[in-house]
């Protein structure tokens, strides 16, 4: 990890860039660190730690930062099935780091035969987004393509992108606490000073609904 860190602050890049790959990095570490039983400081990095992966990790932090990007959002990640060689031999779908790396994550199986998910994919992911589910709310400014090497039989192997600004719809929502109480013993002209006071002490609104209680008895629901 240490020599990729030199590597890495070494480079003419902005201090954010740096920043979120060495994270990218030190989350692939305690991956593989957490699989061999070792610290982080030993970790071999095998294929992860190759010239590209650098260069993918790096220049996906690059990108975020040259474009501004302020939130990252991603669909469910999909895992692949089979088995994979490594620096290790054959092992099965997925990767003993990547499994690690995607815990807490939305995560699906999907019928292709082979790795879809590279430990540098997973780490890359899980540390950028903020959130897994659908495309949010948004207005598109831009969509960027990326296309891998391997052809799958069925379908495109392509990673694609998308760059907006998130439209009032996906504001977050604000949640307001309701308390309300069923009155059927309190006099009538006592009601109206009570919203005065409820407001007064911070409600956003406060008001009264005629309700019949329990063996037709006249009451009053304060919200």
């Amino acid at each position: 990890l240490h020599h990729v860190i030199e590597i890495i602050n070494g480079a003419d890049l902005p201090q954010a860039v740096k920043e979120g790959a060495i994270g990218t990095f030190r989350r692939v570490a305690e991956a593989e660190a957490a699989v061999h039983g070792t610290t982080i400081e030993k970790v071999h990095f095998h294929e992860v730690g190759a010239i590209d992966s650098i260069v993918d990790i790096v220049g996906a932090h690059w990108a975020l930062d040259a474009l501004g990007v302020d939130r990252v959002e991603a669909s469910p990640l999909p895992l692949g099935s089979g088995t994979i060689k490594c620096a290790h031999g054959v092992i099965p779908v997925l990767a003993p780091a990547t499994a690690l790396l995607v815990r807490g994550v939305p995560t699906y199986g999907g019928d292709i035969e082979g790795e879809v998910l590279t430990p540098t994919g997973a780490a890359l992911i899980t540390h950028m987004a903020q959130a897994f589910g659908p495309v949010p709310a948004m207005t598109v400014e831009a969509i960027g393509l990326g296309s891998g090497t391997r052809d799958v039989a069925d379908r495109a192997n392509v990673l694609r992108v998308f760059l907006g600004e998130v439209s009032d719809a996906a504001a977050p929502i604000e949640t307001v606490c309701v308390i309300e109480t069923n009155v059927d013993d309190m006099s009538g002209e006592l009601l109206p000073p009570l919203l005065q006071d409820l407001l007064q002490a911070g409600a956003r609104d406060a008001f009264l609904t005629p309700i019949v209680g329990k063996k037709g008895r006249p009451g009053t629901m304060i919200t």
